[in-house]
């Protein structure tokens, strides 16, 4: 299967998990360009379009849609991505760094709701949808440090336990 990881990254956790992913299965990888990238943009749902790929999508069996949630939304320039190419996608899988845990994926700030959404646009091309929450690399006891959530990103170093077990387990089906 011909794979390629298309992604947006504002503060370099889902980068890190972009390239992770492409690396591993061996794939391209190209960033989403947003004509403004602005993210006061974001939080108005404000759309100012994202430039052409250099990639033909349709030349991909599945597209990693790798990108952030922000406080419960699919943020615009994945969303003008899947817009903009949905009749070239095959197949999507949307992955993310969130910070919404998997107890509270349901709730006002979950990536559930979002998954929810990318399901609802793409239809049937949607095949799945991955979380990775960065309290997976925050100590027990410091999960509830909004602060230091905001602060951790994800490097080699931290991507161990639970986090990497999860992220095997994706991999895996992939292949």
């Amino acid at each position: 299967m011909k794979n390629i990881v298309i992604y947006y990254s504002r503060k370099g956790n889902n980068n890190y998990l972009a390239r992770k992913i492409a690396n591993d299965l061996n794939c391209d990888i190209e960033a989403i360009r947003p004509n403004v990238d602005w993210p006061l943009f974001y939080w108005l749902n404000l759309n100012l379009g994202i430039r052409k790929t250099r990639s033909d999508i349709s030349n991909y069996d599945r597209v990693l849609l790798v990108g952030p949630i922000f406080m419960g939304r699919f943020i615009v320039p994945l969303k003008a991505f899947c817009k903009k190419y949905k009749a070239n996608i095959n197949k999507l899988v949307f992955v993310t760094c969130c910070g919404s845990s998997y107890e509270k994926k349901d709730e006002k700030f979950g990536h559930g709701l979002v998954f929810n959404e990318v399901q609802g646009l793409m239809k049937e091309k949607c095949e799945h949808c991955e979380a990775f929450p960065i309290l997976l690399v925050v100590p027990e006891d410091k999960r509830e440090d909004g602060e230091l959530i905001m602060k951790t990103r994800l490097l080699d170093d931290n991507f161990v336990g639970e986090i990497k077990e999860r992220y095997d387990r994706f991999l895996a089906s992939m292949n």
